[in-house]
């Protein structure tokens, strides 16, 4: 009895969760199955993993993230136009101030100007800064001479056009350097190419980008000590550090896997080699100074007991 009442107790549970509130009956007659498999409660989900957990979603919940994810897509979109937009103002206001006064976006330039005056935050240091702009420009050039006058126009104009050619110059340079600094590497990088070709390694090959890159980063690790890598001896590095890694791992490999690692054509060259080697040592043991027999010219060659042993143990290798 003590088993039928968990196990009513149990189904009910299993109901509630799935939404039919009303309870199970169990025949008190029966016994309780204790080996009857738990209910699973991702069921019918499909799981997806979400910042690296996995989640399990009913098909009308994913239903229903998908559209949430649609229409906050376009919401993404405009937000990083409104940051973009928003440092680029931020840039504006710190390298030209006058840029965002003069924005008609604002308003009237007077009226853009009157609010910044008018803010609780103006000090007396910018106080006496707009005094002293309003007395070099205003006051003292009501007092000076038309003489004067012309010849402190001239000098603003001078150092504008002075600030502008200085702009341009410093363009014209920067561009000149970043010419410069293209063609270095691209002489760069058609020497490393030059290296690989030199060394054999094909340009189209799988490797062919690493090596590359660690070429790259050998001559600039010989930069940074003060030391002058070419193309050449930064290539024969990074090939002793290939074969060295390559050989460290397949000493580790059986001969099944040294075969898997180096494919069945390679293989098949290891296998021609021994082979060579095997006939080469055969050549020499058979061959006419295999055996010299020592004696004048007409007298009976004969051979030790050891030398005809030796003979026969050649005569069973050979079959």
């Amino acid at each position: 009895m003590a088993e039928n009442t968990a196990a009513n107790i149990a189904q009910n549970i299993t109901n509630k969760a799935a939404g039919n509130s009303a309870p199970a009956k169990v025949d008190p007659t029966k016994p309780v199955d204790a080996a009857a498999a738990p209910v699973d409660p991702n069921a019918g989900k499909e799981k997806y993993v979400v910042d690296g957990k996995e989640v399990y979603l009913s098909p009308e919940q994913a239903r229903s993230y998908v559209q949430k994810g649609l229409a906050f897509e376009p919401k993404v979109s405009q937000l990083s136009r409104l940051q973009q937009e928003t440092s680029a103002f931020l840039k504006a206001l710190q390298d030209d101030p006058g840029k965002v006064i003069y924005n008609e976006k604002f308003g009237a330039p007077k009226d853009v100007l009157s609010k910044i005056l008018n803010s609780t935050k103006v000090s007396d240091e910018i106080k006496e800064t707009i005094g002293q702009w309003y007395y070099n420009n205003v006051i003292a050039q009501e007092q000076m001479t038309p003489q004067e006058r012309e010849l402190a126009e001239y000098k603003r104009k001078n150092q504008e056009y002075e600030s502008q050619a200085k702009a341009q110059e410093e363009k014209r340079l920067s561009e000149e350097n970043e010419i410069k600094v293209q063609r270095a590497l691209n002489e760069i990088k058609s020497r490393i190419a030059e290296a690989m070709q030199e060394a054999g390694v094909p340009m189209e090959s799988k490797i062919a980008p690493q090596l590359a890159k660690r070429v790259a980063q050998i001559m600039q690790l010989g930069f940074v000590k003060g030391q002058t890598v070419t193309p050449k001896e930064a290539m024969a590095k990074a090939k002793a550090e290939l074969l060295e890694y390559r050989k460290a791992f397949l000493d580790g490999l059986d001969e099944d896997q040294l075969v898997e690692q180096l494919g069945k054509d390679n293989a098949e060259k290891v296998r021609k080699y021994f082979l060579k080697q095997v006939k080469e040592a055969e050549k020499k043991k058979t061959g006419p100074d295999a055996f010299k027999p020592t004696g004048n010219k007409g007298e009976r060659k004969t051979m030790t007991p050891d030398q005809f042993r030796d003979y026969l143990a050649d005569l069973k290798k050979q079959g």
